[in-house]
């Protein structure tokens, strides 16, 4: 049986290298960056800098679909899915409410202590902007997460 997880938490958290070690030591295994679906818009695209828009939503809600979409069919030609999204948690279970319906999904928190997420934010080399201007969107995801009931994930502490 195949399985489908989603990594999300706070940007710096270490989502993206986890859910690509867990792809990588699978027989078969797809990693799916949201991130990346959302770049392929190439005119008009939302994004979280310098506002958060309505329009930013909706194509966040595309990008989430497409994944679930590319997911669902790679899971069922028998391979593991890894996606790694960066998104709140009532935002990630309304994801999987809408586009996994009757489909089991593992929703995997990565959670380290803010001053070690703040402070792999400030050593990453692989933004094509300031990742300083990513230190207030980590400390609210990171407040989110900290105070979401998270009964329904698995706690991975410190990747």
């Amino acid at each position: 049986m195949t399985m489908i997880r989603i990594y999300s938490g706070p940007p710096g958290a270490g989502k993206s290298t986890l859910a690509r070690q867990w792809a990588a030591s699978r027989p078969r295994g797809l990693c799916i960056p949201v991130d990346d679906l959302r770049l392929w818009v190439v005119g008009g695209i939302a994004d979280t800098l310098p506002e958060w828009t309505d329009e930013t939503t909706r194509q966040f809600a595309l990008a989430e679909d497409a994944a679930a979409l590319v997911a669902k069919n790679y899971a069922a030609a028998g391979f593991d899915v890894a996606i790694d999204h960066c998104r709140m948690p009532e935002n990630i279970d309304a994801m999987v409410e809408r586009a996994f319906a009757g489909v089991t999904v593992e929703k995997i928190a990565v959670l380290p202590p803010l001053d070690v997420v703040l402070q792999r934010n400030r050593e990453r080399t692989n933004k094509d902007f300031d990742p300083l201007l990513l230190e207030p969107i980590i400390k609210v995801v990171h407040a989110a997460y900290a105070a979401a009931d998270l009964s329904s994930w698995t706690l991975e502490p410190n990747p």
